[in-house]
């Protein structure tokens, strides 16, 4: 199996993608977002300038050779510039997987599950309980706190969790994760 030294965690948005750096095995987490502020009325050319400048940003804080876990569309969201979120994922996981990089795609429930046991949780639990959990990570919000539970998550899918122990309510998030290719390290 190929060994990761660094898994990211990537919580794409048009106004504020949360990223979260760890070492797997190691709790200690960087985390903080990208910001971005479209126009009423934008052409084309200037929502996909915009789209092109979040991936020039987030991109170089991505080792090559790193596992990055991304939080999957949300398919039964239709509002808030969908068409635009949908192409600012497939931008990033298209440069991602073009390279050393390693991309794993974790449904939003399978990212809530994880932080708080339900898969039905609002981003304000998830939030209030990656605080708790990760007491020692500086979140400043929604963004960053699903960063850091989609990079445990990666650190967990590699056998090395920087949050254990979990109660298995939570770890029942991980079922159908998988590296691609279908290898599944953990438990």
């Amino acid at each position: 199996m190929r060994e990761f030294d660094t898994v990211v965690g990537l919580d794409l948005s048009l106004t504020s993608t949360g990223i979260a750096r760890t070492t797997p095995g190691d709790p200690a987490v960087w985390c903080g977002t990208v910001k971005s502020a479209g126009a009423v009325g934008a052409t084309w050319q200037q929502r996909y300038r915009r789209m092109s400048n979040i991936v020039g940003r987030i991109l170089p804080g991505i080792p090559d050779g790193a596992l990055v876990v991304m939080e999957a569309p949300a398919y039964s969201r239709t509002t808030g510039h969908q068409h635009d979120r949908s192409g600012l994922w497939w931008m990033v996981y298209d440069l991602l997987a073009g390279t050393t990089r390693t991309v794993v795609p974790v449904p939003p429930n399978s990212r809530a599950k994880y932080g708080t046991g339900k898969g039905n949780s609002g981003k304000d639990a998830v939030l209030a309980a990656a605080i708790r959990r990760y007491a020692d990570v500086q979140i400043s919000g929604n963004d960053e706190a699903d960063a850091v539970i989609l990079a445990a998550i990666g650190s967990r899918l590699l056998g090395k969790p920087i949050d254990d122990p979990l109660p298995q309510a939570n770890l029942a998030a991980m079922d159908k994760i998988t590296l691609p290719g279908g290898a599944l390290i953990w438990p």
